[in-house]
């Protein structure tokens, strides 16, 4: 892979990577009355940490392949 396409590679990862953590920020957090109220002090519903925990992983193995291409 030249440097172009290593370029465009790059950039195309880093809109996935921000349209990731809008997913993320996107997903309903528990209320924080609740949250104080809980000994687990959980941000996120057991479903929707799953989603959340799915979509960390998804960048993570961008952070991976952006450091495999530099």
């Amino acid at each position: 892979m030249n440097q172009e396409e290593k370029a465009r590679r790059y950039d195309w990862l880093l809109g996935q990577h921000k349209s990731i953590e809008n997913q993320i920020a996107r997903v309903p957090k528990i209320p924080l009355e609740e949250t104080f109220q809980s000994m687990d002090s959980l941000e996120y519903t057991p479903q929707n940490q799953e989603v959340v925990n799915q979509l960390k992983n998804k960048l993570v193995q961008i952070d991976n392949e952006v450091r495999k291409l530099f």
